[in-house]
């Protein structure tokens, strides 16, 4: 249980450091084109705010809740070829310290997946380049099981998404660096 907490606190302070670095420090080079800009955002903003919308996720246009899949297919037959979008609207801007505490939250429980994973298939994995490619199997899964599908059936744009890879690659390599590290250290005591 000692290994699994070191492991897991260590690993998401790291991811932590480093997901903060690349959103400040480095987000000119790798967030800086995320989101488009608009001179007409006010115009834009007015109406979403006019429509009384809820907050959530929009696709616009698309057909009513409930509707039947015949009227989702002709909907989409007839929308070809002309203009789409996502809408997040949110009624009140907020930002404050809940949002970097629920980030280090979601890191540990990231880190705490891949350190129950690693531990179960340490006696498989027997050096450091094992164990490293080991945590970035779960990079890759998220990158192809989640960002590559949005991409794909939702058309995230590449600009969007680039940043988000770099975001999951760069923090587990890292987080993969140290426990590659820690848990072959792990191993060598048992052994001894």
């Amino acid at each position: 249980m000692k290994t699994l907490t070191i492991a897991t606190l260590v690993g998401t302070i790291i991811l932590y450091i480093f997901l903060a670095i690349v959103h400040t420090v480095l987000n000119p080079m790798i967030h800086e084109g995320d989101f488009k800009y608009t001179a007409n955002q006010d115009n834009i903003l007015a109406a979403l705010t006019s429509a009384n919308l809820e907050n959530g996720l929009y696709m616009i246009p698309s057909v009513p809740p409930g509707s039947p899949m015949e009227d989702h297919e002709k909907y989409m037959t007839e929308r070809m070829g002309k203009p789409w979008g996502y809408v997040i609207y949110n009624g009140e801007m907020t930002y404050g310290a809940s949002l970097f505490i629920m980030s280090f939250v979601y890191n540990l429980i990231t880190v705490l997946i891949v350190c129950i994973a690693l531990a179960a298939a340490s006696n498989r994995l027997t050096s450091f380049g094992q164990r490293l490619w080991f945590v970035m199997l779960f990079a890759l899964f998220v990158i192809f099981a989640n960002i590559m599908s949005s991409y794909n059936w939702y058309q995230f744009p590449m600009h969007f998404l680039k940043g988000e890879i770099i975001d999951i690659v760069g923090g587990m390599f890292c987080v993969g660096l140290w426990l590659a590290w820690y848990y072959g250290r792990v191993a060598t005591k048992v052994a001894q």
